[in-house]
């Protein structure tokens, strides 16, 4: 979550203990990670931990876990390249500052503490997604700033259950590789919570209805915005290279409307993307003569084709 108040953000930099979030989990894989590990991966951008409020955990170890995250994350984003991030302890909520650095850098702060790396993997992959999206968007997008929350918790729990694979074969260290189910288990809470859940019988295009003027008025409402997280991972998971899509979200200042939003959105994404873009659009109901969905199934995606001709402009309902 991303907060912009400047007196809140100097607090954040004074603290010097953080305090795990609401999201505790069962106890990790303890003791510091000593020596080099062999099967450590090469850095996919630079992560700078700092600070003393991270409880028993090391910065050296914490920045070893947010690389694994950057890695699950960036692996779908060729090409990209971003400034160095910086990682500090926050006493109250994870966020991502709008200033950057005294050298460019992003400044990012995370509350989890301790040994608890899903905690901090959950955490910090949603902050580098709103760093993937280009959070720095014109203030006119910020009333549809609710679909980008609810894309940074869908990288979350995707990026969860992808460190459960790569620990499992190649984790940081050798012996943190039995910390690998922890991943799959902390995802698994969260999925299973039942406001995350379409209504029965409820279509995502009629729930959106309902509910578009409380996610306009407030982005951060978790118990609304999660439910469209948990509807759109399948999406990513079947066709990882999506995540590149997220780079065109904010590449251009339009979208007061949601409709808008989401065909510039369109608009803007290279022709790969096109194609699941509309199909998300479709199930918020924003397609002429598009048949709403209970459920998003894996099997029923289908993988963008690079040369598909994409919805004209007479698919889309007009604002």
């Amino acid at each position: 979550m991303r907060w912009v108040n400047l007196c809140c953000c100097v607090l954040l930099a004074l603290a010097v203990a953080g305090v795990a979030g609401a999201e505790s989990e069962p106890a990790a894989v303890t003791g510091a990670a000593t020596g080099d590990s062999s099967k450590r991966t090469t850095r996919s951008v630079e992560i700078r931990v700092t600070g003393d409020g991270w409880g028993r955990a090391s910065t050296q170890d914490v920045a070893s876990v947010l690389q694994s995250v950057a890695q699950a994350l960036l692996e779908h984003f060729p090409g990209r390249r971003l400034q160095p991030i910086l990682v500090a302890p926050s006493a109250q909520h994870p966020l991502t500052l709008y200033a950057k650095g005294p050298n460019g850098e992003y400044q990012v702060y995370l509350s989890a503490t301790d040994h608890n790396w899903a905690q901090y993997a959950y955490q910090f992959a949603h902050e580098l997604s709103h760093i993937l999206t280009n959070y720095e968007h014109p203030a006119d997008a910020a009333v549809n700033q609710w679909f980008e929350e609810a894309l940074c918790e869908a990288a979350s729990l995707y990026a969860l259950r992808r460190l459960a694979q790569i620990w499992e074969a190649s984790p940081p260290y050798p012996h943190w590789a039995e910390y690998a189910p922890q991943f799959t288990r902390y995802a698994e809470r969260f999925l299973q919570e039942p406001h995350r859940k379409l209504p029965p019988h409820t279509t995502l295009a009629t729930w959106f209805q309902t509910y578009e003027r409380e996610l306009r008025a407030d982005p951060y409402l978790r118990s609304l915005n999660e439910v469209v997280a948990n509807l759109l991972l399948p999406v990513f998971e079947e066709i990882p290279h999506f995540w590149n899509a997220v780079s065109y979200l904010h590449a251009e200042a339009r979208g007061s409307d949601f409709a808008e939003y989401m065909q510039t959105w369109h608009a803007n994404a290279p022709p790969d993307y096109k194609d699941t873009i509309r199909d998300v659009m479709g199930w918020f109901g924003l397609l002429k003569g598009t048949r709403p969905v209970e459920t998003v199934s894996q099997t029923a995606l289908r993988a963008p084709a690079a040369d598909a001709q994409g919805p004209q402009p007479a698919d889309f309902i007009s604002p």
